[in-house]
């Protein structure tokens, strides 16, 4: 499986959520599109707990950590402050070490790839103050904008996962290079708040917790398992929101 397939996955996937017709417009109201960039730091433990990945580099081991998680999203309102949405990222992490066993050296590299999409549900608090006068020819008798517009929400969330790891052998055979993918369900409750730039433009603080896992098949020369590996973790970032039904 080539490298880039998970990338192209995410902006097939993204594309999906972005494309939408004349005619669905015309039926439903939506809200915003909105792209952003967060900080996402899922458990892996079983990688980075019990897996190979903890004899690379003389016993030291090496982690699969948190990256920046590019990501795109529109909304669809449903009733006042109530919208549907849809969020798709792509977040990559790879670790890589060395290993000597019987006097053979070999290199080897673990890349993870995994494209979180979900359907979010959000509610906005007070998502804009009335004015104090009722005078239509008055501009203060237009709602207002508050500050910051807080909001909450939960998500069902499916997650797709490609791994590919490689393995260099110094000298001799052995040399790997193999790839495994999947999907699975999980659950995002995510918290934040909104400000007002410009004209239809706001700047989201988006704090969410994912809630899920995976199955991952471990073979060795005898015997294959599956290990559960847990995606939960905390994810923080900002987000630029075209607002269209303002």
């Amino acid at each position: 499986m080539k490298k880039n397939s998970s990338y192209l996955r995410f902006l097939a996937l993204a594309g999906g959520l972005l494309s939408v017709s004349t005619a669905s417009l015309a039926q439903v109201n939506l809200n915003s599109i909105s792209v952003g960039a967060s900080y996402w730091k899922p458990s892996l433990d079983y990688w980075n707990q019990r897996s190979l990945l903890t004899d690379y580099n003389g016993g030291q081991g090496a982690t699969l950590g948190g990256q920046v998680m590019p990501h795109v999203a529109l909304e669809v309102g449903l009733a006042k402050g109530l919208s549907l949405g849809g969020r798709a990222g792509y977040w990559r992490s790879s670790a890589a070490g060395n290993l000597s066993t019987g006097g053979v050296n070999r290199s080897e590299k673990l890349t993870l790839a995994i494209i979180p999409v979900s359907l979010d549900l959000t509610y906005r608090f007070n998502p804009a103050r009335p004015a104090a006068t009722t005078d239509a020819s008055d501009q203060s008798a237009k709602p207002k904008t508050p500050f910051v517009v807080p909001y909450v929400g939960v998500g069902l969330s499916r997650y797709f996962i490609n791994n590919t790891f490689t393995r260099t052998v110094a000298s001799g055979s052995g040399s790997v290079n193999e790839s495994q993918s999947g999907n699975n369900y999980g659950v995002q409750v995510f918290a934040g708040a909104e400000r007002k730039l410009v004209k239809k433009l706001y700047l989201a603080l988006d704090v969410r917790y994912h809630l899920g896992s995976y199955n991952q098949l471990v073979q060795t020369e005898s015997t294959s398992t599956a290990e559960k590996v847990s995606l939960n973790g905390l994810e923080a970032g900002l987000a630029l929101r075209l607002k269209l039904a303002e």
